[in-house]
């Protein structure tokens, strides 16, 4: 049976002095039933993680043991998953499967055809929600690089924003698309990509004039074949093509 797994932010990771508190020593205690002398992993989303042995249990704190310490290389490749937001609940299975896919990124965005629209508001509301669903499918699978999951914002405005990438794809209904594993290969001759942004649209899909501006952007068109995709299986699909083609 696999060890429970718990957070420790980043600047709270104080080896060999780990401690959970609060929200995360509540469920450690009061939600999961951890006990004195229980073994836990804990990870602090950048690499870091530790098997450890509790010796003090509250709701709200638990002081650990630090039994075992290693770190997780980063990926060798860096992905960026530009989302358009899809309708219903749709946008957390997204989530949930790229952390799986080890993607680093996330970025919600809002586009002419996106059914949901979000205030300021309700944008950081949706940015909180979605982090901490990021951060509990790390605990679930394992994964020990906490992605982020970026402020949902307009399609035009996240792509003025957007760091460097030495490969950005769009999935896209063009003439001129290219398969994935296409634009990969010709990729590959001159450089093995270690930054990748993939775009996805919404359901009615991106407008011409997204398109254009995706272009403008240096985002080349990619088919996803004769199928039409629903939203969420074009991202696992991508996501897990530039895994397997690019290495982990």
């Amino acid at each position: 049976m696999s060890l429970a797994r718990f957070y420790i932010q980043p600047a709270a990771w104080q080896v060999p002095a780990l401690v959970l508190e609060n929200e995360e020593a509540n469920h450690c205690v009061s939600v999961m039933r951890h006990r004195v002398n229980d073994k836990i992993i804990v990870f602090n989303g950048e690499g870091d993680w530790a098997e450890a042995l509790i010796k003090v249990a509250t709701a709200k704190r638990v002081e650990l043991e630090v039994l075992l310490v290693k770190q997780t290389p980063k990926p060798r490749v860096q992905i960026t998953l530009f989302q358009a937001i899809p309708k219903s609940s749709n946008m957390e299975l997204i989530i949930e499967k790229a952390v799986e896919l080890g993607v680093n990124v996330i970025t919600p965005v809002m586009t002419e055809r996106t059914v949901v629209k979000l205030d300021t508001k309700e944008a950081l509301k949706k940015q909180t929600k979605w982090q901490r669903l990021a951060l509990e499918s790390c605990k679930q699978c394992g994964q020990n690089w906490l992605p982020e999951v970026q402020t949902p914002q307009s399609f035009y405005q996240a792509l003025e924003k957007l760091p460097k990438h030495e490969l950005r794809v769009i999935a896209a209904i063009q003439e001129d698309a290219l398969s994935l594993k296409e634009i990969l290969a010709n990729q590959i001759e001159k450089h093995k990509p270690v930054s990748v942004l993939l775009c996805i649209g919404p359901e009615g899909d991106f407008t011409q004039l997204e398109y254009t501006s995706a272009r403008s952007h240096h985002c080349l068109p990619m088919t996803l074949g004769k199928i039409i995709m629903r939203v969420e299986t074009a991202a696992m699909y991508g996501l897990s093509v530039l895994r397997h083609e690019l290495g982990a």
